[in-house]
């Protein structure tokens, strides 16, 4: 059973290391916030013109809920593409988030999947697009935006949900 759970924990970590690693990791000399400023879960909502600070969008205490302890977040991305990652070290398991470049989600609602490559995921709620177990695509604030749940405790249904649970956390708080 061990092996098994090990693999597991490998595919997850280098699917999400895969698809952070394709946003780009410019701010790798970037300070992680310290554990009491990611524990606040109050967050400023930022303006239209405002830099989006992805790590501030989801509070300190959803992801050491989901993570079993206090993790500060990474920021990874670009000014136009902002992204974080949350990560547990001891477990492997991780949260991150994606927000997508502006106008990539015209009046809310997702892109269609380009020709000739079928249909992208499931239809989720809120004209979301559940892409695989625990990775949720979603529409705010005129962007297509990721966030994935890399937890071993949760899975199928329960990492959707939990998925879920954060997009509407973070679409509350961008800019429409």
């Amino acid at each position: 059973m061990a092996p098994i759970r090990t693999a597991f924990a490998f595919v997850v970590l280098a699917t999400g290391l895969t698809l952070t690693g394709c946003a780009g990791d410019t701010a790798e000399d970037a300070e992680p916030e310290s554990q009491a400023e990611s524990s606040q879960s109050s967050v400023e909502t930022p303006g239209a013109d405002a830099a989006i600070d992805a790590c501030a969008l989801i509070g300190g205490d959803d992801i050491a809920e989901l993570l079993g302890q206090p993790v500060a977040g990474r920021p990874i991305g670009t000014p136009e593409a902002p992204a974080c990652t949350w990560e547990n070290r001891d477990t492997y398991e991780s949260v991150t988030l994606e927000i997508g470049s502006p106008n990539t989600a015209a009046n809310g609602t997702l892109a269609p999947p380009e020709p000739g490559f079928g249909e992208v995921g499931t239809p989720g709620p809120d004209g979301m697009r559940i892409l695989a177990s625990g990775m949720v695509e979603f529409p705010a604030g005129g962007r297509s935006n990721t966030v994935q749940v890399a937890v071993l405790s949760l899975l199928g249904p329960d990492a959707d949900n939990a998925a879920v649970d954060l997009a509407r956390k973070v679409t509350s708080q961008l800019p429409q």
